[in-house]
């Protein structure tokens, strides 16, 4: 209020004065005019940072609430009991119906989708079928079929592969969601107060009852606390079935809830 007073003082006598030594007044009236500028430029940088911290907080707080939605969808889902699943002796045996499918990559060696010739058709129409490794981690999920009994399998390298997943301690089992990726596939969404480590397995939960319940997926290789609402882990994934020949499908009814 001050400053304003000043400013109105000021301004009446120069326009008062104007008349009479108008060269003098207008040199007068620059430099007030440039006072004035320069006196009101720390207020006027003052708000602007104000207002750039205002709506950092409001991002923040936006983040916030969303991030608490998906992490009371994850708790609002049931966890079934972890079934671990054994590679039978031999085919008589074979409680899971383990399918052999030979593989190849699409072109050079691109690991997002491969193709795959089982030993015999499958129906992908009401059936989710899923490819293993030969140590029966999950590997990816049959997407489409092709001429001459030929299967192409979304994998878990790929970009836009979720799945349901937690990560087991000796308290509880952390739930979370798994996210494909080329070279650095994470496990994302979780609290920020688990006690998770470097080394611990990853496996699918069951939850979304797409993916069967206690398939490996890999383990943790570095774990990340995103702003404090909740933390990622990367996960490293055994690539072992690089090398091999075959793989192994199982498939299970798409209204099915365990094996």
């Amino acid at each position: 209020m001050r400053w304003l007073i000043i400013y109105l003082t000021i301004s009446f006598l120069l326009s008062a004065g104007v008349f009479v030594y108008p060269v003098f007044l207008n040199l007068i009236n620059k430099t007030v005019s440039n006072l004035i500028i320069f006196t009101s430029l720390p207020t006027s940088k003052g708000l602007f940072i104000l207002q750039k911290n205002i709506n950092k907080y409001l991002l923040l707080i936006s983040v916030s609430q969303e991030n608490q939605k998906l992490k009371q969808k994850l708790s609002q889902c049931k966890l079934n009991l972890l079934t671990y699943i054994r590679k039978p002796k031999d085919n008589s045996t074979n409680p899971l119906k383990l399918i052999e499918a030979t593989f190849t990559f699409k072109g050079n060696f691109e690991t997002d989708y491969i193709y795959l010739k089982p030993q015999k058709p499958i129906d992908i129409k009401h059936n989710n079928c899923f490819v293993l490794s030969e140590e029966l981690s999950l590997i990816g999920i049959i997407q489409k079929s092709k001429k001459n009994g030929i299967y192409i399998a979304k994998t878990i390298f790929n970009p836009s592969f979720v799945a349901d997943v937690f990560i087991p301690d000796n308290e509880t089992d952390n739930k979370a969601l798994f996210i494909g990726g080329k070279f650095y596939p994470t496990v994302e969404f979780l609290d920020p107060n688990v006690k998770i480590k470097e080394g611990d397995r990853v496996y699918t939960s069951g939850d979304f009852a797409i993916y069967p319940p206690g398939l490996l997926i890999g383990t943790i290789s570095k774990i990340k606390n995103v702003n404090g609402y909740y933390k990622m882990a990367y996960v490293k994934i055994d690539r072992g079935f690089f090398n091999k020949w075959k793989v192994f499908l199982v498939c299970r009814k798409k209204s099915q809830q365990d094996f």
